[in-house]
C-alpha cells in the first residue's frame, strides 16, 4: 500500500507541475539590434566551392578512376544554359579540367616508356564526376588525394561575360569576386 501512495503521489506532483507551465500571450516586439558589418560582395549568378578528393574516394569503373561528388549550385538552369567549370589544384596553380599529363620512365634495360594520364569531367544536375585515364587503361594506379574547384556560372552571366569563360582560374576568381 505504501509503494501504491509514493507513486499516486509523484504522479500527482509532476500532473501539477506540468499543468503549472503554462504559455501566455506573446510579449511585445523589442528593439531593432546593431547593423552587423558589411560582408564580403557576393555574386548570385556564380557558385564556387573547394572539394578535396580523397584516394580512397576514387574507384575503378573498368576504363579509368572516378570519382562523382555532389553539387546542388548546379541547378536545371545552369545544367540546360549555363557553364561548369572544375579545376585541379597541381603544384600550387589551378589547372582546368580536361587536361593531360604527359611523363616518362626510364626502364632497367635503359630504354624509355612513354605515359600520359588524361583528366576529364562530366556533370549532370547536381553533380559533377572527375575521369583519370592512364593511356595503357591500366588500373594499378590509383590517384592521390587532389583538390578540385567547381565553378558553377549561369548563362545570363556567362552572355555578360564572355571573355572570361575558359580563362585561368585567377581571372576567373577576380572577375566574379570568387573567394578562395
Amino acid at each position: 500500500m505504501k509503494k501504491i501512495s509514493v507513486f499516486l503521489t509523484i504522479v500527482i506532483a509532476l500532473g501539477l507541475m506540468i499543468s503549472c507551465v503554462k504559455e501566455g500571450p506573446m510579449g511585445p516586439v523589442g528593439p531593432q539590434g546593431p547593423v552587423g558589418p558589411q560582408g564580403p560582395e557576393g555574386n548570385a549568378n556564380v557558385a564556387s566551392s573547394t572539394i578535396t578528393v580523397y584516394s580512397d574516394d576514387w574507384y575503378w569503373d573498368n576504363t579509368s578512376w572516378r570519382v562523382d561528388f555532389d553539387y546542388p549550385a548546379i541547378t536545371s538552369n545552369i545544367y540546360n544554359s549555363g557553364v561548369v567549370l572544375i579545376f585541379m589544384e597541381s603544384d600550387d596553380t589551378w589547372r582546368q579540367i580536361p587536361m593531360t599529363f604527359y611523363y616518362s620512365e626510364e626502364n632497367e634495360d635503359g630504354t624509355v616508356s612513354y605515359y600520359s594520364s588524361s583528366l576529364e569531367t562530366s556533370f549532370y544536375q547536381g553533380g559533377a564526376s572527375v575521369f583519370w585515364t592512364e593511356n595503357d587503361f591500366y588500373d594499378g594506379f590509383r590517384p592521390d588525394t587532389r583538390r578540385f574547384r567547381i565553378v558553377a556560372i549561369a548563362a545570363s552571366y556567362v552572355h555578360e561575360h564572355p571573355e572570361v569563360v575558359g580563362s585561368d582560374y585567377e581571372t576567373l576568381r577576380q572577375a566574379f569576386q570568387l573567394e578562395d
